[in-house]
C-alpha cells in the first residue's frame, strides 16, 4: 500500500501532536519551608543590652544629676568650673571623653566620684597635651586630684572595666598661672 503525500505529512502531524500530548510536562518545584534563622537586628540587641545594664546601676538613672551635685562641689562651690556625670556600662559607653573649652587656664582640684560594682578610670590632661599622670582609678569611692593646663581647656577621659557604673566629675579653680 501507498501512502501518498499528505497521508503521510497528516500520519506525522497525528504522532507528533500525540507525541508532545502523551508528554509529561514538568511541573515547577514547590518552594520548600525556609529553616533559616533571621538575623537579629544588632541595634534593638545593643538598646536591649544598654537597658539591661541600666538595671544593675546604683540608682535610677534620672537621679544621678541629683546625687553628682551632693558628692562633688558643684555650682555653690568659689572657683567652680564644671561638673560632668553620667554612667558607663560595657553595653552602653565604656569609654567618655569630655573636652572642656571654658577651663580657663591654671590649677584646678579635680574630684571624681564613682558608685558601683565597676572599676572607673579617669585621666585629665590639657586639651594639646597627652596625659602625663598615670591615670585615676576609683572604686565605689571619691578620690580628688590636681591637674593643671597651662592654656584654656581640659580634657576629661573615663573608662569602666566591669559592671555599670555611675560618674561624678568636677573641676574648681586651685590657682591660676
Amino acid at each position: 500500500m501507498r501512502i501518498s503525500g499528505a497521508t503521510a505529512m497528516a500520519a506525522g502531524l497525528v504522532t507528533l501532536s500525540g507525541c508532545v500530548a502523551g508528554s509529561e510536562v514538568a511541573e515547577p518545584p514547590a518552594p520548600s519551608p525556609s529553616s533559616a534563622t533571621p538575623t537579629p537586628d544588632p541595634t534593638a540587641a545593643a538598646i536591649a543590652a544598654a537597658a539591661a545594664d541600666e538595671k544593675l546601676l546604683p540608682m535610677p538613672v534620672e537621679d544621678i544629676r541629683d546625687w553628682a551635685e551632693a558628692a562633688v562641689p558643684g555650682t555653690d562651690t568659689e572657683g567652680h568650673q564644671s561638673t560632668y556625670s553620667g554612667w558607663l556600662s560595657q553595653n552602653s559607653s565604656r569609654h567618655q571623653t569630655n573636652t572642656d573649652h571654658t577651663i580657663d587656664a591654671g590649677t584646678y582640684q579635680v574630684q571624681i566620684a564613682c558608685r558601683g560594682d565597676g572599676t572607673l578610670t579617669v585621666s585629665v590632661h590639657p586639651i594639646d597635651a597627652e596625659p602625663e599622670a598615670e591615670p585615676v582609678v576609683c572604686q565605689n569611692s571619691t578620690i580628688a586630684f590636681d591637674a593643671a593646663t597651662a592654656t584654656p581647656g581640659l580634657v576629661s577621659e573615663l573608662s569602666v572595666d566591669g559592671a555599670p557604673t555611675i560618674y561624678a566629675l568636677s573641676f574648681v579653680r586651685a590657682s591660676t598661672p
